[in-house]
């Protein structure tokens, strides 16, 4: 049903009450102007009746519109009739006509203003007492019919001006209910896509935050770690250099190793040229010993001689004194050199055995220190062969680790200068966020307002849809 529709169903209806309504008024009309009360039951009955009959079986509320303003303006005139025509009751007519206005059909105050014309002429001509109380012209009946003329133009003009009213209220209804409840869904959805929309935002802003916040913290841990990083090759290549010394330690080694194969060598000959110096030292105490022999035996000859001389001497008298003297010294002499041949011979022999003691001792002094010298010399050579691979596995791992690290180091600086650029992108992000974040706050508002207005809008389009 349109609205136009509606509001004709709508003041059919209370009209058609007001018509029954009429009853109780006519009869206290009847009662006080002393008229007839059956013409104050049966003529709001009759007419009342006649309109809902006519309603029913036509079943057209526009035709039912139009004959309302024949019943109307009947029902005026009962009124009139049963106030014996007093002018007050004219009244009734205009109020009637401006009442069916509401029903915005134009045909309707037409056919109230024809009957108000009709009824005034014909009761006129007919009836004149029961239209005006006292002696009328028809000038005050022309005077009347242009009343109501003009209020039935005014009426008109209003009626079709509020027909176009509800065609526009159709039109707004019509256009409206789904605009409105599209914008009310839309904004519905738009809120909670902007509150949503909202929400994520914040929390994509404090994950921005706390992400910026974690790639700050592995940037430093990327900066702490190369600074880690080029330590360590520092002290690596200080333990290279360190490396480097212990292998010309290590070939200094080599030389002293050299050396003592030198030494080794050296006192293989000494040893053999100490053994025959000895031997040649032991055989010259032999020659003294022997020497000393023959001198002992030279002794005994001299104190043999000196005695023989001295008993010559003796024998010669006062002549061999001189003699005497001379072999008595030669004696002395060849016992102190008698002496002296036996003290050298207890050295000789007292030399002699602590020679052979002295050349064995230093023989196997000599002999166990060569093989000392020896042992050291293999043990070293074995240390020095492990030290020599253990420097050259450890310069080599040294050189690879070097080469690693230094190949960490670069992807530390790839990934520190990744972490800023992904820093500074998060810090532009977040930037962009606060101001979609601002953004969409305005937006929300504005939803928020749109929802407000669509509520609005949608409790006027009920407002306008109660009125019809």
């Amino acid at each position: 049903m349109s609205v136009y529709e509606s509001n004709l169903s709508k003041v059919l209806k209370y009209t058609n009450i007001a018509i029954f309504a009429h009853i109780p008024i006519f009869m206290v009309m009847a009662w006080f102007f002393d008229t007839q009360y059956s013409i104050a039951i049966l003529g709001p009955i009759l007419l009342g009746v006649g309109q809902l009959a006519i309603q029913f079986l036509l079943k057209n509320t526009k035709v039912a519109a139009i004959l309302m303003g024949f019943t109307y303006i009947a029902l005026s005139g009962v009124m009139i009739h049963l106030g014996k025509g007093m002018i007050e009751w004219h009244f009734h007519i205009f109020v009637a006509i401006g009442i069916l206005s509401v029903l915005a059909t134009p045909l309707t105050i037409v056919a109230a203003a024809l009957t108000a014309a009709v009824h005034h002429v014909a009761f006129y001509f007919l009836l004149p007492s029961s239209i005006f109380n006292y002696e009328a012209s028809l000038g005050i009946v022309a005077i009347h019919a242009a009343f109501v003329v003009v209020e039935a133009i005014a009426c008109t003009f209003l009626a079709y001006r509020f027909n176009k009213v509800l065609e526009l209220q159709e039109q707004i209804n019509n256009e409206i209910r789904p605009l409105v409840s599209s914008i009310d869904s839309a904004s519905k959805v738009s809120s909670q896509s902007c509150h949503q929309l909202l929400g994520n935002s914040q929390n994509n802003s404090s994950a921005i935050t706390q992400i910026s916040a974690t790639a700050t913290q592995i940037s430093q841990m990327v900066e702490s770690t190369k600074n880690q990083i080029e330590r360590v090759i520092s002290i690596m290549n200080e333990s290279k250099t360190s490396m480097g010394e212990s292998s010309q330690a290590i070939g200094e080694g080599e030389r002293f190793i050299n050396s003592l194969t030198s030494l080794v060598e050296n006192m293989k000959d000494l040893q053999e040229t100490s053994s025959t110096q000895l031997n040649s030292v032991v055989e010259s105490v032999n020659t003294i010993s022997e020497k000393t022999t023959l001198i002992n035996d030279i002794v005994f000859q001299t104190k043999l001689l000196s005695f023989n001389a001295s008993v010559e001497a003796a024998r010669a008298g006062e002549h061999g004194k001189g003699f005497s003297v001379v072999a008595e010294e030669i004696g002395k002499l060849a016992s102190t050199s008698g002496a002296a041949a036996v003290e050298i011979n207890d050295i000789v022999n007292t030399s002699k055995e602590q020679l052979n003691n002295s050349v064995e001792s230093v023989a196997q002094k000599l002999t166990s220190f060569q093989q000392e010298i020896t042992d050291s010399f293999e043990f070293w050579q074995d240390i020095n062969k492990k030290l020599t691979s253990s420097f050259y596995e450890v310069e080599k791992n040294s050189t690879e680790q070097e080469v690693s690290l230094k190949e960490i180091s670069s992807a530390a600086d790839q990934q520190d200068i990744g972490i800023k650029e992904l820093s500074e992108a998060l810090h532009n992000i977040n930037e962009s966020s606060s101001e979609s974040l601002v953004q969409i706050k305005t937006v929300a508002d504005i939803t928020d307002k749109l929802e407000g207005e669509s509520k609005k809008l949608n409790h006027i389009q009920s407002k306008i849809m109660k009125v019809a």
